[in-house]
């Protein structure tokens, strides 16, 4: 089956340094065939036979930990999952690098989103989908005050993509 993974905190600010080429190397030998990255911030699309995402992911997990000494959190999304998330997000006419794809694993909080509705500022607004939490940050996330807080309102963790990375990866598949 051929899968995205997308790593979180990877490559980030001095924190968990990854480099793609060993990664791609370290996920062919344990098993993963025709592996590529996109940018070095964790964004992987591979071929293994596992066809559940939360096992995909946890091998992921398992492989980046046993290879490099770090275990990052990973989202495993199929060809499909991701195709409905694109086609579900809201900001169709947004930029596409104010438009943000937050993947999670798990259940969501349902009042997640309430709590974090007071962060928004400057014309910022998000709606929950199916596989992800979408943002639209006008201002840029990296100044908004939702950074930080997603998670824990949620109550799962998260790794967020912009609408251009999502769609690269997607192309990847």
């Amino acid at each position: 089956m051929r899968w995205a993974i997308f790593l979180r905190a990877v490559n980030v600010g001095g924190t968990g340094k990854l480099p793609m080429a060993e990664l791609r190397r370290a996920l062919e030998a344990a098993g993963a065939q025709d592996v590529a990255t996109y940018v070095q911030s964790g964004n992987v699309v591979l071929d293994h036979p596992a066809e559940d995402a939360a096992r995909m992911a946890a091998w992921t997990g398992d492989t980046v930990e046993a290879a490099f000494g770090f275990r990052p959190g990973a989202m495993a999304v199929s060809a499909d999952q991701l195709d409905t998330a694109l086609q579900a997000h809201p900001w169709t006419g947004g930029e596409a690098k104010h438009v943000h794809f937050v993947f999670f694993t798990g259940a969501v909080d349902p009042a997640g989103p309430g709590k974090l509705a007071d962060w928004c500022t400057n014309g910022e607004e998000m709606e929950l989908g199916r596989h992800a939490l979408y943002l639209h940050t006008p201002g840029g996330l990296g100044v908004s005050r939702l950074n930080g807080k997603i998670d824990r309102a949620l109550g799962v963790e998260t790794t967020t993509r912009n609408l251009n990375t999502v769609r690269k990866v997607r192309a990847m598949m």
